[in-house]
């Protein structure tokens, strides 16, 4: 048995918690040293994350962090209930809808989510970690849910700071000329009060407009002028008669009877006049379509988005 200094004798159990405490008191680096092999270890391994809770707003932390995530080659797949794309990114509605693995489930809090339902759902997935940005931790019933569930859980640290100090990703891989493509929105490059067409409308008459206008794309709207479809060239040339089995007489005829709503792709991909540019080209490329129809708040089309008006944007830069 050991003695203290004037006291009586201490347990076995009292000398190793002194032997621990003399071990790290004092040896910061060690602990850090440590927390630093985890965070590697984590993210060395890791290469598909969800996102919850991040902002649409293209001026926003979470926005920017995406965005730079992106450009390290991961892949990202976001959580909105109200968004169908994000960044070019098909979003999923809730974690259990998400196919496959998941190696960090990452969450940017605020007073919307719903931390331990979260937490169960990350458990039944087998997600990896779960990662709480900056400024908020977990409860005890988190920490509880996550440590029985065998997930790794990670609080007041940033994603992207820990990637970029972590892993050897090249830095000419992390794009820095962000700031002229946030700077330029759709609505700057957009045609403004586009012709539109309406379902009933005869795909001749829709023809003649875009013949006259010199343009591919006609937005459909509802009575109350809300977009409801698209109508592209590509469309028409599909259903169109083919002058192999008629005459041209004829076949005019025939397009006569054809009203817009049989040759229109209705629910299009739509973006808002606050979008950016390079999000609008991630949907057309996602989509495979030259154009889309921008809409308000209250679905009203207030314009259109080519890859033309893309076409001039960035060759112009250049």
């Amino acid at each position: 048995m050991s003695r203290t200094e004037g006291q009586g004798e201490i347990t076995p159990e009292q000398l190793r918690q002194r032997q621990i405490h003399n071990y790290w008191a004092g040896d910061l680096s060690r602990r850090v040293y440590l927390m630093r092999r985890q965070r590697k270890a984590i993210l060395d391994n890791c290469r598909r994350i969800v996102v919850v809770g991040a902002s649409s707003d293209p001026s926003s932390r979470s926005y920017l962090t995406i965005e730079k995530l992106l450009g390290l080659g991961l892949e990202i797949i976001p959580i909105f209930t109200d968004r169908e794309s994000f960044l070019g990114l098909r979003c999923f509605r809730a974690l259990r809808e998400v196919p496959g693995k998941i190696d960090i489930v990452q969450i940017y809090p605020d007073g919307g989510i719903e931390l331990v339902e979260l937490a169960r759902a990350v458990v039944d997935k087998g997600v990896t970690t779960f990662w709480i940005e900056q400024g908020v931790a977990g409860s005890r019933e988190v920490e509880d849910i996550l440590a029985n569930g065998h997930v790794q859980l990670v609080e007041y640290e940033s994603l992207e700071s820990e990637y970029l100090k972590h892993v050897p990703f090249p830095a000419a891989r992390i794009s820095m000329a962000r700031k002229d493509r946030k700077a330029t929105k759709v609505r700057e490059r957009m045609s403004k009060n586009p012709a539109t067409v309406k379902p009933d409308d005869g795909l001749k008459d829709a023809i003649w407009k875009m013949d006259h206008g010199h343009f591919r794309h006609l937005p459909v709207v509802d009575e109350k002028d809300k977009l409801i479809g698209m109508l592209t060239d590509r469309d028409i040339r599909l259903i169109r008669p083919s002058l192999a089995f008629l005459n041209k007489e004829e076949a005019d005829v025939q397009l006569w009877s054809i009203a817009v709503q049989q040759a229109a792709v209705f629910d299009p991909v739509r973006v808002k006049p606050e979008t950016s540019l390079k999000e609008a080209a991630d949907l057309m490329l996602r989509w495979h379509v030259g154009g889309l129809p921008v809409v308000d708040d209250h679905e009203n089309v207030v314009g259109m988005i080519t890859y033309t008006d893309l076409l001039r944007e960035f060759v112009g830069h250049e």
